[in-house]
């Protein structure tokens, strides 16, 4: 059955100014899971208390590149993830020295080698998108087309954002086809036009038909995100709990 969490980078503020209570209401808002993004200096212990006074899972940890390159640090995320029910680590960005032809090869090799080694730990590894990944390369590929021939023999896995791909330019639908067994997990991102900028939204707020891309793949959860506000963002996501859960 899919449920409902949301990526806690959202709310990363509150989350620094008084993490219980983050947790508290977005609970209390309808959220049935937490994408981490790391794990706020707290234990796994800590955590799994926190998960059960909120009634709440783990629904994915994104974890920085480093901890990839790291053979110790990457075997710390794999026995905290299994610690906490955690299934999925996902690599979410690369800073601009990541972006050539070469390092989005090395990108891959690290995606592969990690792959092999947490699936044998039950623990599944995938690479979340921005935008920068559909931008041509010196060579002419994009660092997107990379990373996905690259992995295709392993067991990694991709993160769609849905307001990243429209952003970019790329068929949502098409992409969410050809890739299908390949996602593990989707964020759900609305995007509006404000004043001549393009920003993301509150599910349902924005222009994006979020309804239909949720229900092209069929995933264990669907993760909201959203990055703007006009307010407090504890405050701004928790509609859109209810919004998705609606769906379902």
């Amino acid at each position: 059955m899919t449920k409902v969490a949301i990526q806690l980078w959202s709310v990363k503020e509150a989350m620094e100014e008084n993490l219980e209570e983050t947790l508290k209401k977005l609970s209390k808002a309808g959220y049935e899971g937490v994408q981490l993004a790391g794990d706020y200096g707290l234990t796994s212990n800590r955590w799994n208390e926190l998960f059960h006074e909120n009634n709440l899972k783990p629904a994915g940890i994104h974890v920085p590149v480093e901890n990839f390159q790291d053979p110790e640090k990457f075997k710390k995320w794999i026995t905290f993830s299994k610690e906490i029910g955690n299934t999925k680590l996902i690599m979410p960005y690369l800073d601009e020295d990541w972006r050539t032809a070469d390092k989005y090869e090395d990108a891959a090799r690290l995606l592969n080698e990690t792959s092999q080694a947490a699936e044998k730990e039950g623990i599944y590894i995938g690479y979340h998108h921005h935008d920068f990944e559909f931008a041509k390369l010196e060579d002419g590929r994009t660092g997107w087309e990379i990373l996905e021939k690259h992995t295709a023999d392993h067991p990694v896995y991709f993160e769609i954002d849905v307001y990243w791909t429209e952003y970019s330019g790329v068929n949502t639908y098409d992409l969410l086809e050809r890739l299908r067994g390949r996602i593990f997990s989707i964020h759900l991102k609305d995007l509006e036009k404000r004043d001549g900028e393009t920003r993301t939204a509150a599910v349902g707020k924005g222009s994006l038909p979020l309804q239909s891309y949720a229900g092209a793949v069929q995933l264990d959860w669907l993760v909201v995100e959203q990055e703007h506000f006009d307010g407090e963002p504890v405050e701004e996501v928790q509609p859109s709990a209810a919004v998705v859960k609606g769906w379902l």
